[in-house]
């Protein structure tokens, strides 16, 4: 490397052990230089300290022929118009501009990622759909379905040619086999995975709505509705609740297992942890209550057996609209009191239920339904149960039996009392006619 007569000059000195070096110069000091103090200079120590200030190098001294442009960037003097941006700047400080655009018109990506739609660019990554109309994220969601403006990784995601849209899978194979359903969401492990036409259905956990093609279903747990074929309007919450419903529609269970052995009945619900139905096929029924199960159609079940109380602030209202009731027959109310009296009326407490605590009044169904359960046109309560709207019925015609009865008899008092003083006045009279026809004595 060459050095000038200043730098080798300065290592020679210093190598030498000068305690005050002096500067030697071919063609002698530069101007304002003082060899001596160097005063003016750069001086070796300031060089090693890295310290080289403004006075010791003179305004202009550096030139561009000691500056590497490679290395140095000059200051930047130029801007963009409103509408662009800067691109890049060169050694000299000028800049190149683009002009910005309204949106993305292609996407450039490296693998893993691919890129594709052209003016209306998708993004798609292994075991991700991203779309204009459907969403999957998982390894093989939604791949069946291939929709218009949506990509999918592989050449397996784009078998077949579908039209589903709007549709959200997340999980592996979530909305699995889906091809034209529409507007459903899934998530959790093959969630909705056997759906192909169905719309509008949600679900979420595991296995929830597994082998559902109908439309409208809501599922929320691991095997909710899983076995849901075309029903509509059903709603699972819980895990495995309705998850043997195949074709019964408008179903609620909400609840661990709630109604788990609803196959084909309709409009049932049920609300609590196992709450269910005793057959597949009931329909309007209703269980509510931890382990609460209803047995028949049309019927509300409150609890279940361990239950020893319903209590609320008021009483039950009971709908008894003449407007609504058809088919009426009297009742013959000494009848009623005959029927009453040949009933066994005790105190008990079920089975279970502890005697101190639980003890109630009243007849047994068995002979209540013997007395009461037929009118000559159908059949009132069962013979394992009474209801306590006809219970009170009951009561009341035997009341009005018992009314008549001290009408009644009120008016057989009336009329004897009136026939007792009548013969009182008779026997006076009577008396009265001895007095005067016997002589005196």
């Amino acid at each position: 490397m060459k050095m000038n007569g200043f730098v080798s000059t300065m290592i020679f000195a210093v190598l030498l052990g000068c305690s005050a070096p002096r500067m030697v110069w071919a063609q002698g000091p530069p101007p304002g230089v003082d060899p001596v103090n160097c005063t003016g200079c750069v001086g070796t120590t300031d060089i090693a300290n890295g310290s080289v200030t403004a006075p010791k190098i003179s305004p202009g001294a550096v030139g561009s022929g000691q500056i590497n442009p490679t290395q140095v960037q000059k200051r930047v003097t130029g801007a963009c118009p409103t509408g662009s941006s800067i691109t890049a700047i060169d050694e000299n400080g000028a800049v190149l501009c683009e002009t910005d655009d309204g949106g993305v018109t292609a996407i450039t990506v490296s693998a893993p990622l691919v890129s594709t739609g052209g003016s209306t660019p998708n993004l798609s990554l292994p075991g991700v759909i991203i779309g204009t109309t459907n969403t999957a994220v998982g390894q093989d969601a939604l791949v069946s379905n291939i929709a218009d403006g949506n990509t999918a990784n592989g050449v397996t995601a784009l078998a077949g040619n579908t039209t589903g849209y709007q549709n959200t899978a997340s999980g592996h194979q979530a909305l699995f086999s889906n091809t034209e359903g529409g507007n459903n969401t899934a998530t959790g492990f093959q969630a909705l995975r056997s759906n192909t036409v169905g719309f509008f259905n949600t679900a979420s956990g595991h296995s929830a709505l597994f082998n559902n093609t109908g439309s409208d279903n809501t599922a929320s747990g691991a095997g909710a509705l899983g076995n849901n074929t075309a029903a509509c309007c059903n709603t699972a919450t819980g895990y495995f609740a309705l998850a043997n419903n195949t074709t019964g529609g408008g179903n609620t269970g909400s609840g661990h297992l709630a109604l788990l052995h609803n196959a084909t009945g309709h409009f049932n619900t049920a609300v609590g942890y196992g709450a269910d139905v005793s057959t597949g096929d009931l329909s309007n029924a209703t269980a509510i209550g931890f382990g609460a199960t209803v047995d028949a159609s049309d019927k509300i079940r409150l609890g279940n057996t361990a239950v020893s109380i319903i209590e609320a602030q008021v009483g039950l209202t009971v709908v008894s609209d003449a407007t609504r009731k058809e088919t009426f027959l009297p009742v013959n109310g000494e009848a009623t009191l005959n029927k009453i009296r040949g009933l066994t009326l005790t105190s008990w407490n079920l089975i279970g239920q502890d005697p101190r605590r639980f003890r109630h009044y009243g007849p047994m169904a068995q002979e209540f339904f013997a007395a009461f359960g037929s009118d000559t046109v159908g059949t009132i309560g069962t013979p394992t149960t009474i209801t306590s709207t006809d219970i009170d019925g009951i009561l009341m015609v035997a009341v009005q039996a018992l009314e008549r009865r001290t009408a009644e008899q009120a008016e057989e008092a009336v009329r004897l009392k009136a026939e007792n003083a009548a013969l009182k006045a008779r026997v006076e009279a009577f008396e009265q006619l001895m007095k005067e026809a016997l002589p005196p004595r």
